[in-house]
């Protein structure tokens, strides 16, 4: 019988898994991990983001039931003495067609609301998929094609007014912050995109 604290390898001769596995053989796993993670032959991990100047022109196979954004405006006029009102927007999704049914699971539609209380306009900026809610979700299979094929561009809404009614009965319509200056920063920033302040 051995004695505590011995170097017996146990039953059969084996080391035991855990901790009291060998030093070496850990030394060469992390070796081995090092080498293979940075060969020549592996792709860059996080692959690089890629930037366009451009929305690259979708496929002509996806194509929309309805328009994108049809009531959409552009983003007002800022003032440095404005005080906007920013709330959170929140609807089950589809629940114009399922009620609160995807609420139970937490798939939600999110918005976020601005409140100009120079002017006392409203406006909401959504995020929409460019060809629906099914084509972006669900990929399509096309004889073509040896993958799925995704229709799923997307872009931000911004439109005026607040449907009220719609985000406080079917979901949520909370005042979340107040911006009561904009950065020097942001103002620079903002006047080399062209706005007004």
């Amino acid at each position: 019988m051995a004695q505590a604290g011995s170097a017996d390898p146990g039953v059969g001769g084996h080391w035991a898994a855990g901790p009291r596995c060998a030093p070496w053989r850990w030394a060469l796993a992390l070796l081995w991990l090092a080498t293979a993670a940075g060969g020549p032959s592996r792709r860059q991990w996080p692959v690089p983001y890629k930037r366009f100047s451009f929305r690259p022109e979708p496929d002509p196979y996806c194509q929309a039931k309805y328009t994108f954004c049809p009531t959409g405006s552009p983003i007002p006029v800022m003032k440095g003495d404005d005080v906007i009102e920013v709330f959170r927007l929140q609807t089950p999704v589809w629940e114009f067609k399922y009620g609160n049914l995807l609420g139970h699971l937490k798939i939600m539609h999110d918005a976020i609301g601005f409140k100009s209380t120079l002017t006392g306009k409203n406006y909401t900026m959504e995020w929409y998929e460019l060809f629906q809610l099914g084509n972006c979700t669900f990929p399509h299979l096309r004889p073509e094609m040896n993958a799925p094929f995704w229709c799923n561009q997307g872009a931000a809404c911004f439109f005026e007014g607040i449907d009220d009614i719609h985000w406080k009965e079917n979901g949520t319509l909370v005042l979340v912050a107040t911006i009561s200056e904009i950065p020097c920063a942001l103002k620079s920033r903002m006047a080399e995109l062209g706005f007004l302040l």
